[in-house]
């Protein structure tokens, strides 16, 4: 019997884009899925644009309205928890993938039993419809661990997006994993790197077939979204730290991704000029112990060693240059 796939779509007024989106899903080779969107709070009418194009399609699908945004990590969390396929993958409403994307991570994912595999994906430009592709930059030849994936992930060597994921439903029940509420910005990364920590086998595919669409609406920078990325890298951090099934990614976590992520709010603390909560963070005994565990890391990540020997070293020069204007 086929296996059954979730698709989540978190929508947030997604009116303009969705149609795209879930044309490009209810096109796929691969017929055993079930589409659930997840319209957050939408106030234009996102609901029944996802309807109109759903019910003329031959998929199973549903619509979750929640009556207030509550965020994309609440979206997520509130599809998962109604999916019931045995698989499941999260995708943006205002992106695409190729037709055969469901069934390339599928046979990626179910070929070795794994918990979950990815594959790479394209950046498409609106304006200009150039289109750039992001490969995995793996050898297909070579079997990975999970050790190896998720080292690798932690230091940025990999490349992969939380929508050309796909994940075993029961393992992340069973590993209560969900997304964090609240986390609007790298909410993606942490998710993924507590999932990879907990893996008992990754597998991936070398094509590029999700379509990462970049449009003028697209959310900026924001001091909201450093801040939420930072608090994701330490939060998944601590939990790598904990939960992580291989010693050495629970090594990693302690002593780079933690002085990652408190660096980031040290920074954050030096450019609001809020000197009280800089220094009552830098004196922490977690800080000072993470600061200075990093420093073996320097042939890896020179600028995590420069900026974590400064703040041990010179902790006013370093506040006075990142609180300049």
């Amino acid at each position: 019997m086929f296996k059954l796939v979730s698709l989540v779509i978190p929508a947030y007024n997604a009116a303009k884009r969705i149609e795209s989106a879930l044309l490009s899903i209810t096109a796929q080779d691969y017929e055993n899925i079930e589409i659930i969107v997840v319209d957050d709070g939408s106030s234009d009418g996102t609901s029944s644009v996802a309807k109109n194009v759903l019910v003329h399609s031959s998929r199973n699908f549903r619509i979750i309205k929640h009556e207030t945004n509550m965020g994309v990590s609440v979206a997520r969390n509130s599809g998962f928890g109604s999916a019931s396929g045995d698989y499941v993958i999260f995708f943006d409403a205002d992106d695409m993938a190729d037709p055969d994307f469901v069934s390339v991570l599928l046979e990626a994912i179910t070929v070795n039993d794994s918990d979950a595999a990815f594959c790479g994906y394209r950046n498409k430009f609106k304006d200009t419809g150039e289109e750039l592709s992001v490969s995995v930059g793996l050898d297909p030849s070579r079997l990975y661990s999970a050790e190896e994936l998720t080292v690798m992930y932690i230091f940025m060597q990999i490349k992969l997006s939380i929508c050309s994921t796909i994940f075993k439903t029961n393992f992340l029940k069973t590993a209560s994993l969900e997304f964090t509420p609240g986390c609007g910005f790298g909410e993606d990364a942490e998710f993924l790197a507590k999932v990879f920590s907990r893996c008992g086998s990754i597998n991936f595919s070398a094509g590029c077939h999700y379509i990462y669409l970049h449009h003028k609406d697209m959310t900026t920078k924001t001091a909201r979204r450093y801040a939420d990325s930072t608090e994701a890298i330490c939060r998944a951090a601590r939990y790598l730290a904990e939960h992580a099934r291989s010693p050495k990614v629970r090594g990693i976590a302690m002593n780079f991704m933690l002085a990652e992520g408190l660096i980031k709010t040290l920074n954050i603390a030096a450019r609001q000029r809020d000197g009280a909560q800089f220094y009552r963070t830098l004196h922490t005994p977690e800080t000072r112990r993470a600061l200075i565990a990093s420093l073996r890391y320097l042939p890896r990540k020179p600028e995590v060693f420069v900026k974590a020997a400064a703040l041990l070293i010179v902790p006013r020069l370093y506040f006075r240059i990142r609180s300049k204007p």
